[in-house]
């Protein structure tokens, strides 16, 4: 009888473990994509980075944001929070993106590790009132270690000081900063006449130094603005902080203020 009770005991025991979801694993990086396959419930259509589409995508603790130009030159981008159910499911919520800007959104994705990086599967993506699926394949790209300004910020205030005046050129622009590397994505009007707004993307590296930032910025759809930038950083609490930067040439300081939206 007692055997019995330890042998029922031990099978109750091996049931429940595998029953248990699995542990979720990290998904914070830094990423690039190798390429897409879409398909509209009829055929495939394969994307390749090696065709020019360029895409990259950071996770942090508890956000999400991606950056991409297509060969035409399109610009488009996403940046939300995330909630990782399991090891092989994330749930993607919006809060601001190139189609449907801050419109309320989720998608839910099917996680799958690889030696290179992770595959992610959208079971369901509706565009112009036609339902995609797709998968993405990406590869990990090297950290660099935490810091500070890890984590996703809006832009608060950008302000242009040229002699003694000062101008207002606050525009609609995120940044996340992740394990050494940092991306941004804005929308802004290039001048007053403008009708339309433009869109305009980057990477690239950085390094923080006390109150010493430099930001390495190896890939923009605008590229003349690719470069090294070397600025100084001032948090103002941990939750906001202050970049400037001075244009020797031009006798111009940018002053730009962020705010943390998550870790």
């Amino acid at each position: 009888m007692k055997k019995t009770t330890i042998v029922g005991f031990a099978l109750a025991a091996i049931i429940a473990g595998c029953n248990q979801a699995e542990t979720p694993t990290a998904q914070n990086g830094a990423y690039s994509l190798d390429k897409v396959i879409w398909n509209d419930g009829t055929k495939d259509t394969e994307t390749l980075a090696t065709d020019g589409n360029t895409q990259f995508k950071i996770y942090t603790d508890a956000s999400y944001f991606y950056i991409a130009e297509a060969k035409d030159s399109t610009v488009s981008f996403g940046i939300g929070s995330y909630i990782q159910k399991d090891a092989k499911n994330i749930e993607e919520v919006n809060i601001f993106n190139s189609g449907s800007l801050d419109s309320a959104s989720a998608a839910q994705l099917e996680i799958t590790k690889t030696e290179k990086g992770y595959n992610q599967f959208i079971p369901e993506l509706v565009v112009r009132g036609a339902k995609w699926s797709g998968t993405e394949y990406y590869t990990k790209l090297e950290g660099d270690g935490a810091s500070e300004l890890d984590g996703v910020w809006q832009q608060a205030k950008s302000l242009e000081i040229t002699g003694l005046d000062t101008a207002d050129r606050t525009y609609n622009e995120y940044k996340v900063y992740q394990a050494g590397h940092f991306m941004w994505a804005a929308m802004y009007k290039a001048d007053t006449t403008a009708a339309t707004f433009t869109k305009a993307i980057g990477k690239g590296k950085f390094t923080l130094n006390k109150e010493a930032i430099t930001e390495d910025l190896t890939f923009s759809s605008n590229r003349s603005w690719v470069g090294k930038y070397a600025m100084q950083l001032t948090f103002n609490g941990p939750d906001e902080f202050t970049q400037s930067i001075t244009d020797t040439v031009a006798k111009m300081t940018s002053i730009k203020t962020y705010k943390r939206v998550s870790k």
